[in-house]
């Protein structure tokens, strides 16, 4: 149990694992994978001990006027689809926005800024991707992770959906089950906060 109170107010990525079902029972933002606790959102952890509860608060920081992605704006969403020449992204954030629900963009393979031959290099579901809005012709919002600071945040494991570890080589490894990746990475993968 002590052990357990030092999660309180982590922040936390979906997928990743925060406790076990015989200590905790999930609450909102969490979902059980075998006898696993994992976070379903991205947020901070929140511990309820009198009713042994976890749960995952996501804070929304609206003020003033609605925030919408518009051409310029940089913005933090999730990996939902990903095919051979473009992947759909549900978008959390605007700048340092949370959003109160999710807009969806899309990242065509000419707007990665490296030649990949797939998208399944570049970014896959679950990633957490950090990219720019480029237009919103056709009311889809077309994004860009064509800069050094754009791209993959945070990546999970194809096999096991554990968080992967970038290796200098700019590779990613999971240290639970030795699997090999390729993503394009954001400068501060691993780093970044939301």
């Amino acid at each position: 149990m002590p052990s357990q109170l030092n999660k309180q107010g982590k922040f936390v990525v979906p997928g990743e694992k925060i406790g076990v079902i015989e200590e905790f029972l999930p609450g909102p933002g969490i979902y059980v994978d075998g006898g696993d606790l994992r976070a379903a959102n991205v947020g901070f952890l929140l511990l309820n001990l009198a009713e042994r509860k976890m749960s995952v608060f996501r804070p929304t920081r609206l003020k003033g006027a609605a925030c919408t992605p518009r051409p310029g704006s940089i913005v933090i969403g999730e990996t939902v689809s990903t095919q051979l020449t473009y992947c759909l992204i549900r978008i959390w954030m605007v700048g340092p926005r949370h959003l109160p629900g999710f807009f969806t963009g899309l990242l065509h393979i000419s707007n990665v800024g490296l030649r990949v031959k797939n998208m399944f290099n570049v970014a896959r579901p679950g990633d957490v991707v950090r990219a720019r809005v480029i237009s919103t012709k056709n009311r889809i919002r077309h994004l860009s992770i064509a800069n050094k600071k754009l791209g993959v945040i945070y990546a999970f494991c194809s096999q096991c959906g554990e968080l992967l570890r970038a290796r200098p080589d700019k590779k990613l490894v999971c240290d639970a089950c030795g699997s090999i990746e390729l993503r394009k990475l954001a400068s501060d993968y691993g780093r970044a906060l939301l």
